[in-house]
């Protein structure tokens, strides 16, 4: 599995750039994690915990995906195959 991100928190800029890796739409995030878009975009404009319900659904979402994002080095230089 990749790992794209940080030091297991998962911050508004990681979440973006998995996403953009995935090249998914805040609406492709948002259904893959069974959340609503507001909520994916509230999380990506810093509006929301870096702890809780939305984060753990946006790294299991990532995770189906076969992407990790807990790894600050992979977060510079990570691509998805």
């Amino acid at each position: 599995m990749e790992r794209l991100g940080g030091d297991g928190c998962i911050t508004p800029e990681r979440c973006r750039f998995f996403r953009r890796q995935l090249g998914w739409s805040q609406e492709a995030l948002a259904e893959k994690a069974t959340l609503s878009v507001s909520a994916v975009r509230s999380f990506e404009l810093g509006k929301g915990s870096s702890q809780g319900y939305v984060p753990g659904s946006l790294r299991r979402a990532s995770e189906a995906a076969g992407v990790r994002m807990d790894s600050d080095e992979a977060s510079r230089t990570a691509t998805v195959d």
